[in-house]
């Protein structure tokens, strides 16, 4: 992973640092760097696979992380950064007897999008139109609940909270889409405040399957940052 983050960013300066020269004079650096943080809320998307007694719903978590832009004329630049992003949801069994049964997965991941940022307006507050793909890893999962065992006469239940331990079956390594909007307000002519909406939908299953089984599973997350820029 970090070969891989080293080598787009390798990529990413090589072909955009020639653009920053300017015929006849001086002019401000366009690269940026910065800080953001938030929330987010994550959902999954499972084939039932004949379990039609699971449910699974969105939960929330948070988002922290570093990023980077340059910008090529007054309305593109590209950015990207590289977050810690909770991708959590929760399964829940809807079997009357079994109401009590679910499992809250905390999901870490590492994530790196490149994005185009298209913005518009004017010098101090711009809206952003954002588009590109991410990669990611999955760094745990953590899982909280309750579950269950049975007798000839009693169903038991018992709380339960573990990381889980990485098998054969988990593809670790995500890719996906990404697209949102922003909002910026430029403080001065170096500091720079944001807002983004985000939303990433994976286009890699993160579950393998099991022999002669296929069971896709994708997390679609949705992130709300603020953001805080620096100009260099």
């Amino acid at each position: 992973m970090k070969r891989t983050g080293l080598l787009l960013l390798i990529m990413f300066t090589s072909l955009l640092s020639p653009c920053g020269a300017q015929e006849g004079g001086e002019q401000a650096s366009p690269w940026a760097i910065g800080l953001r943080g938030g929330w987010t809320s994550t959902t999954i998307s499972r084939y039932d696979g004949g379990r039609m007694d699971e449910a699974y719903s969105a939960l929330g978590g948070f988002e922290a992380g570093i990023q980077g832009r340059y910008t090529v004329n007054p309305w593109l630049a590209l950015r990207a950064h590289l977050s810690f992003m909770q991708r959590d949801h929760r399964m829940d069994r809807n079997l009357n007897y079994l109401d009590p049964v679910y499992t809250k997965h905390r999901n870490d991941y590492l994530v790196l999008p490149v994005m185009a940022d298209f913005s518009f307006g004017g010098e101090v507050v711009r809206g952003h139109l954002l588009a590109g793909g991410y990669a990611g890893y999955w760094l745990n999962d953590h899982r909280k609940g309750t579950t269950y065992w049975m007798t000839d006469y009693y169903v038991y239940f018992e709380d339960f909270e573990d990381t889980r331990e990485f098998t054969d079956e988990d593809q670790r390594l995500t890719a996906g889409v990404v697209f949102g909007a922003g909002l910026s307000y430029s403080i001065d002519s170096r500091w720079e405040l944001g807002l983004d909406a985000l939303y990433y939908y994976d286009l890699t299953s993160h579950h393998r399957g099991y022999d002669n089984v296929a069971d896709p599973r994708y997390l679609n997350t949705l992130s709300l940052t603020f953001n805080i820029h620096y100009k260099l």
